[in-house]
């Protein structure tokens, strides 16, 4: 068995679907389960989106126990651009799991992510010239990875894949090519906690199973969908725009719901009635966050979370699509999901699962900063 621990649900689904790539049986949970018989469990913590203090306390704990079930491996995923805790996160890993060094690999060269001379580069431009410098909540000011995530009390190092050997404590490892990810994971042993993006993981089972590529189950979507798109990336907010003007079922969150704590629940009620009624007129409806909306991630992720648990309650839906990481594990907090079977990769990092007892609704995620896939979004 191998386990996975991610930092956020967009990105366990992530690996849960290249899981589903080997044939193997995947179980997505956001708790350990010791009796689990999967040959891929990952579970989605919300480390991303709690302070630092209680990520480095979920992690350890998830880390504690899963190392009571004696897997094979345990990869650490963490945000592809090293967003989040990571180090301090891995540091308390380590100790918890009794390993020398930890190895990460966030970079992810079929995505045009490529860490590179101790710099981080998306799509060819450095990362603090890109959208990622204005992040809600881990805004990338500086492209140089040592630099942006050193720690006084951690031995830190970015190392090349042609590196002889490695650092004790906390590696990031560069990778510009499938290649460097490939040598990596053949650099891991028993003593090295591998983690990273979903580039190196898939090239970590790489060296375990042989890819089955079993095509997956003919896919047929439920007619009555409900997209709910917390982020705040560029490329997908003119895509609601853009479903607006068309006058698709689009309901942006109301301003006025979050300038008023008094009034919340009679404001978040009239929002709900809102969409509901949208759905009388539309089969899919998105609802969303206007770019220029201000207040703190969480409260705009528990607002969100709760009209969607409220429409839910009232509107028979067949495929939940969320979008954002954070958002998602808000969601399926608030409408108590905390089992998924991934049943489909639908393109890279988007994957369908099955609510386990919440059937028959299927949830699809996807991370913010990916693209969505032609037959998922045809507004």
């Amino acid at each position: 068995m191998v386990a996975v621990i991610a930092d956020d649900l967009t990105g366990a689904a992530e690996l849960a679907g290249i899981g589903l790539s080997f044939g193997l049986t995947v179980e997505l949970a956001m708790s350990v389960n010791p009796q689990s018989t999967a040959e891929l469990i990952v579970i989605a913590t919300d480390a991303r989106s709690v302070s630092e203090s209680e990520a480095v306390q979920e992690m350890s704990e998830v880390s504690a126990t899963l190392r009571t079930m004696k897997p094979q491996l345990i990869f650490k995923k963490t945000d592809s651009v090293l967003r989040g805790y990571v180090i301090a996160e891995a540091k308390a890993q380590l100790d918890v799991l009794d390993l020398e060094k930890a190895l990460i690999v966030p970079a992810n060269p079929a995505l045009g992510r490529m860490l590179i001379d101790g710099h981080y580069y998306v799509q060819g431009q450095l990362i603090h010239q890109t959208h990622f410098s204005t992040d809600p909540e881990f805004p990338i000011i500086e492209s140089d990875v040592l630099k942006r995530l050193s720690v006084n009390d951690v031995p830190l190092t970015v190392q090349p894949s042609t590196t002889a050997s490695l650092q004790p404590g906390i590696v990031i490892g560069e990778a510009g090519t499938q290649g460097d990810l490939k040598i990596w994971a053949g650099r891991i042993d028993e003593q090295t906690l591998p983690g990273g993006g979903a580039g190196f993981f898939e090239a970590v089972l790489g060296t375990r199973y042989v890819p089955k590529r079993i095509p997956s189950p003919e896919i047929i979507l439920g007619n009555r969908k409900f997209y709910v798109c917390g982020t705040a990336f560029g490329r997908s907010v003119e895509l609601v725009k853009k479903a607006a003007v068309a006058k698709n079922g689009v309901s942006y969150m109301p301003k006025n719901l979050l300038n008023s704590v008094d009034q919340e629940a009679a404001e978040l009620a009239n929002w709900v009635e809102r969409i509901v009624a949208c759905f009388e007129r539309h089969d899919a409806v998105i609802i969303a966050i206007e770019s220029n909306t201000s207040g703190q991630a969480i409260q705009l992720r528990s607002v969100m979370a709760k009209a969607v648990k409220q429409v839910l309650d009232q509107v028979s839906v067949d495929e939940l699509i969320i979008e954002g990481g954070s958002t998602a594990s808000a969601v399926l907090r608030e409408i108590g999901v905390t089992q998924l079977a991934p049943t489909h990769e639908l393109a890279t990092g988007v994957v369908r699962s099955a609510a386990i007892d919440h059937e028959p609704l299927y949830i699809t995620m996807k991370p913010g900063s990916y693209r969505w896939p032609t037959d998922l979004w045809s507004f």
